[in-house]
């Protein structure tokens, strides 16, 4: 018994403890941000922010009434680095890393619902190449400060 007793007791320790070592002194944890951030082909501004109006933010919203986002935002660079800087950038906020779990598999069908079909979502995806680029995405853990 004994010999049982002591690796149990050693394990719920451990287990107790490692929450406790998780946390961060310097701040609490808070939302996840995505940020991907999109340079526009030249004379492609208003198509841009016309697919945006027809096309994303409808998704957006729906994934936000749906619970799988809790925000989104826009953001302009009003100041460039060089000529394939970031122009526009759009973020989503998900409240916690699980909340991004099995995420394609959640917003996959509002896609869908909204195009009509996965070929038609594909096809639009495709034609949004000829108006921007991707120039990164990028996870931003939120965090306030103790």
């Amino acid at each position: 018994m004994r010999k049982f007793l002591a690796p149990l007791v050693l394990f719920v320790a451990l287990m107790i403890a490692a929450p406790l070592f998780a946390q961060n002194p310097n701040y609490d944890s808070g939302p996840i941000w995505r940020v991907t951030y999109y340079h526009l082909k030249p004379g492609q501004g208003d198509a841009f922010w016309s697919d945006f109006r027809a096309h994303g933010k409808p998704i957006l919203d729906e994934e936000k009434k749906l619970g799988l986002i809790s925000e989104y935002k826009a953001f302009t660079n009003p100041v460039t680095d060089n000529a394939d800087d970031w122009d526009v950038a759009i973020a989503a906020l998900y409240p916690n890393w699980a909340a991004m779990d099995q995420l394609d598999a959640k917003a996959t069908p509002i896609v869908v619902k909204h195009y009509g079909s996965r070929d038609a979502a594909f096809e639009a995806a495709r034609k949004r190449s000829e108006i921007r680029d991707v120039v990164a995405s990028h996870l931003a853990h939120e965090v306030v400060p103790k």
